[in-house]
């Protein structure tokens, strides 16, 4: 037995003054009365004086032992008690969703096998239990029976996020090397490699399982003015043996796109789809149906792939009209005196019509007819009333696929030659189209206006314009989403976030959104209630390779687990003890109050 604060003892001393209290307490006297009245006239005036000895009656021995009570409790006595405190952590991640030969997913198994093994446990202490996907946590507070702890884990259920090996492997560790567990349980998709911990206790499921699956889907924008997306998924095939698939691609429901694959064992192979028809969600699923279904599904947006802002500078800022009809292009006009560096920062490519730049802009730039010899670019420039071209390189991406036979130029210049920008396009009499790279960004420089984009109405040279706003912007990029268990921020104008879950939960712009354990679409909620879709898929190859699932290596020492030792409070005892002697004593001194009520009756 021990005491956690002893120095709350010294509070015992109140007994000698419960004592004192006694000394001042009223005697009780003999008197001859002919009237009650009379005796409490006497009953104010006799009373003896301080001092004597005290007579202590039974309510003084009750009040003493509820002080010596009071101050023992204070003092926290414990006693040290033998105890059996449970550590149970539950592999929840995405590859225990996997089907075992019995028909059972890994996850369903791990969990009656556990069921089994605390059937048969002895449990003196507190019972926790921990999910390692996304990442190691403790699933609830610990739970004071087995029984309840069984119950909870059977409401359990795994999670589309997949698992760190190390991070399991750290955490595992360290309960192994914790005093406070007498013993750890790990059940899970890994084995645990030898030696292992004395503490370990491991129940593993992974058994060897064939599996496909779909490792990402990625949308990207192949040219300025197409609807149409670019998707690339890549596939693969865990099993010994040669696989025929089928791939399909369905967009807002509606089937787009579906292609045959083969793939031999353990192989991994990509799959185009080079036209996808426009829509806001795309669904790619693979069949047959294998071991996991989770893998055989991943969503796509087409918000994903990023919309590429244009900063038009010019002294007509309506002949950037019809640029905003071009998809996945957001255009922001200034005139050449509103302009200034700093509006350059959000822009993927800038613009500079009839007008130049007064230092080396910091984006991507398309020069049109610029003035010459301005002191950043210093353009030699000859105007001309009517300009022709007279040849162009067929291989170079600004050229690409425009008929130059049906260009209707008009006035124009020429330029000479360039220190560090080469001819894309040449004319009669010099350059019509400039290319090149300085900073780090590209420049392009034309001799002509191409502007207002008219579209289908002056198809070679939107052909030409879109060709030079693709050069510049750099298109090609991915936009292959969100990974389940890895967090993202939230973006600036996102008020809520609705999970595939359905549940709606308010989010901060700018802070992170940790709630991504599960794949599919995210409904981002903005301030006016516009949505915005966001796909999250598992696309981890490594999960679903369920042939080959690592083995964990968990340090914390081979020998015989001590002992633990638990500290047992007394205290709760003690404080229902004065409650009782308080009960007690206030129930004696109210019946004895009514006797003589009772007895004048």
């Amino acid at each position: 037995m021990g005491l956690l604060h002893p120095g709350a003892l010294a509070y015992l001393a109140l007994i000698p003054a419960l004592v004192l209290a006694y000394l001042a307490r009223e005697r009780p006297a003999r008197a001859t009365v002919s009237s009650v009245l009379a005796f409490r006239a006497l009953r104010g005036f006799r009373r003896e004086r301080f001092g004597g000895w005290p007579r202590l009656d039974w309510k003084f021995f009750i009040e003493a032992a509820i002080l010596a009570l009071a101050a023992l409790a204070m003092a926290g006595p414990f006693t040290w008690r033998k105890s059996n405190p449970i550590a149970i952590v539950i592999d929840n991640s995405a590859a225990m969703q996997a089907l075992t030969p019995t028909g059972q997913t890994r996850f369903e198994a791990a969990r009656a096998k556990l069921d089994a093994m605390l059937a048969a446990e002895d449990a003196s202490g507190e019972i926790s239990i921990y999910l390692t996907a996304p990442h190691p946590s403790l699933a609830a507070p610990p739970y004071a029976s087995l029984g309840a702890a069984r119950r909870a884990i059977a409401e359990l259920s795994p999670a589309d996020a997949p698992n760190d090996q190390a991070t399991i492997s750290s955490f595992l560790s360290e309960l192994a090397s914790e005093t406070r567990f007498a013993k750890v349980i790990f059940a899970g998709a890994s084995a645990i490699a030898a030696p292992v911990p004395a503490k370990i206790h491991a129940i593993a499921v992974g058994d060897s399982v064939a599996n496909a699956a779909i490792g990402s889907f990625s949308l990207r924008r192949e040219a300025f003015g197409a609807d149409a997306l670019h998707a690339r998924l890549t596939l693969a095939n865990f099993s010994p043996e040669r696989k025929n698939f089928t791939v399909t691609i369905t967009g807002d429901g509606r089937e787009l796109a579906h292609a045959p694959a083969a793939l031999g064992p353990s192989e991994t192979a990509a799959l185009e789809f080079p036209a996808l028809a426009s829509a806001h969600v795309y669904k790619a699923e693979l069949k047959p149906d294998d071991a996991l279904a989770l893998d055989n599904i991943a969503y796509a947006t087409a918000g994903a792939i990023k919309t590429v802002s244009v900063l038009f500078v010019s002294p007509s800022p309506a002949d950037a009209a019809g640029l905003e009809t071009i998809p996945g292009v957001e255009i922001k006009t200034r005139t050449p005196g509103d302009f200034t560096p700093s509006d350059l920062g959000g822009a993927d490519l800038a613009i500079f019509e009839y007008a130049a730049p007064k230092e080396l802009p910091n984006a991507n730039t398309m020069l049109v007819m610029p003035p010459p010899g301005d002191p950043v670019f210093d353009f030699a420039a000859t105007a001309a009333p009517m300009i022709k071209i007279a040849g162009w390189s067929e291989t170079d991406p600004l050229t690409d696929s425009v008929n130059f036979r049906l260009l209707n130029l008009r006035a124009g210049e020429y330029f000479g030659t360039h220190s560090w920008m080469s001819s894309a396009i040449g004319g009669d009499d010099g350059a019509l189209m400039l290319k090149g790279e300085r900073g780090g960004h590209r420049f392009v420089a034309v001799g002509f206006n191409p502007f207002p984009y008219l579209g289908r109405r002056n198809l070679p040279m939107s052909i030409l314009t879109l060709n030079a706003m693709g050069y510049l912007a750099g298109l090609g990029m991915s936009g292959a989403g969100f990974r389940t268990g890895e967090p993202w921020l939230v973006p600036a104008g996102v008020e809520a976030i609705v999970p595939p879950s359905g549940r709606k939960i308010a989010v901060v712009p700018g802070t992170l959104f940790t709630e991504v354990s599960q794949q599919g679409v995210y409904e981002l909620i903005g301030s006016h209630g516009e949505t915005s879709p966001r796909a999250v898929n598992l696309s981890n190859l490594a999960v679903s390779d369920l042939e080959n699932t690592p083995a964990l290596r968990v340090e914390g020492g081979s020998g015989i687990p001590e002992p633990v030792m638990e500290r047992h409070a007394l205290d709760n005892y003690l404080i229902a003890a004065i409650i009782a002697l308080c009960a007690l004593e206030a129930l004696i001194v109210y019946r004895r109050r009514r006797i003589p009520l009772e007895t004048a009756s």
